[in-house]
């Protein structure tokens, strides 16, 4: 009776946490990054970080902060007209001048990527800064992760939906890097270290109250790092299956891929997927912004494409049968005759009669 009960338990926890996950991954970005600052904030977050270094960051391969980072854009960002917003920005170029005279190199490792370490005071020393100043680049930071819709907006959104611009695919030496605009979705995941918690918790460094407080605060740590794996194998995997079309910029080099198949690569359900792409959107390296489900063509919408772009190429009128041919041909796609006169029909090129035999008829 009791294994059953534990069971039935385990069971219950589980779905919990399911719907805990579902819940978190459709969270708007802006409030996942507000609850990710809320969490980082708070006192016994900072001990366990800084003090006794059971926190760390640890990076997703092939990423970085935006390039956009280190540029000041005013005229790209949201809601320019009001007087807050232009003393903000002038706010903020002071900073950037600031991280620009301190170098790359410097700004990344005691400001971007910190090692948990490191206090204000000793990076104000190695930077030859004044703490207010650290504080000051700290805040940016921060302001940046909870604002990036605001400093890198879509051009996408709509009265339908809204978009959020999560990253860039940037070209480097070693191939696609994704460039993240929140800092923190750039520093990474979190790695707990419950081996040395549970050492100093036997040894009487925590209250009751703290053990309790730290166990909720790895679980919101645990979930925040389910939204950030998933966000990134989405990505990561992307660009992987649609290098060749992020490296040339032609619709043609797009392949079928499925967000089912997605989700059976990395492991997770294909609602969680259709749930993480859901009014995202990524630039190109050519500097497009694109949906995220754009990178995801069903067979069928592959195929239509690939039809209409044949069409709209190729010149003369052209039987359904020519365009099987030339559409294995010219992309290596097998199509029936049919199937091509379906799609035809759906992207409304109609077919006339000439001498015996149905042609298409392209609109000019």
């Amino acid at each position: 009776m009791k294994q059953i009960q534990s069971l039935q338990m385990r069971q219950e926890l589980t779905q919990i946490l399911r719907m805990e996950q579902a819940s978190l991954l459709e969270m708007p970005e802006e409030e996942f990054q507000r609850l990710i600052a809320e969490v980082e904030r708070s006192p016994l977050f900072q001990r366990l970080y800084q003090k006794e270094k059971l926190i760390r960051c640890q990076r997703f391969p092939r990423t970085d902060i935006s390039s956009s980072f280190y540029q000041l854009k005013d005229e790209v960002v949201a809601d320019k007209g009001s007087l807050d917003v232009e003393s903000l920005l002038l706010n903020k170029e002071r900073i950037i001048g600031q991280i620009q005279r301190l170098g790359l190199e410097k700004f990344k490792r005691y400001f971007l990527f910190p090692e948990s370490a490191m206090t204000v005071e000793g990076i104000a020393g190695e930077c030859d800064l004044a703490v207010s100043e650290v504080q000051r680049i700290n805040s940016l930071i921060d302001e940046f992760s909870i604002l990036s819709e605001f400093y890198n907006p879509s051009a996408l959104s709509s009265d339908v939906i809204r978009y959020s611009k999560i990253a860039s695919v940037e070209k480097s030496r070693e191939g696609f890097v994704i460039g993240y605009f929140s800092p923190s979705f750039a520093r990474g995941r979190y790695s707990i270290d419950y081996e040395s918690f549970e050492q100093l918790r036997t040894g009487g460094d925590f209250s009751e109250t703290e053990i309790k407080q730290a166990n909720q605060l790895f679980r919101r740590l645990e979930l925040i790092n389910t939204r950030k794996d998933t966000v990134s194998q989405i990505l990561q995997n992307t660009v992987e299956h649609q290098a060749l079309y992020l490296e040339s910029g032609d619709l043609r080099a797009l392949l079928p891929f499925s967000q089912k198949e997605l989700a059976k690569k990395i492991g997770l359900a294909p609602s969680s997927v259709s749930r993480a792409i859901m009014g995202k959107s990524i630039d190109t390296p050519w500097g497009k912004e694109i949906p995220l489900k754009h990178f995801f063509p069903r067979p069928k919408r592959f195929k239509k494409e690939l039809l209409r772009q044949l069409l709209e190429t190729e010149e003369g009128l052209l039987s359904d049968e020519a365009i099987k041919l030339k559409l294995q041909e010219k992309f290596g796609v097998a199509i029936s005759r049919r199937s091509v006169a379906s799609l035809r029909k759906e992207l409304k090129i109609p077919a006339v009669r000439k001498k015996g035999i149905f042609l298409v008829k392209v609109r000019s």
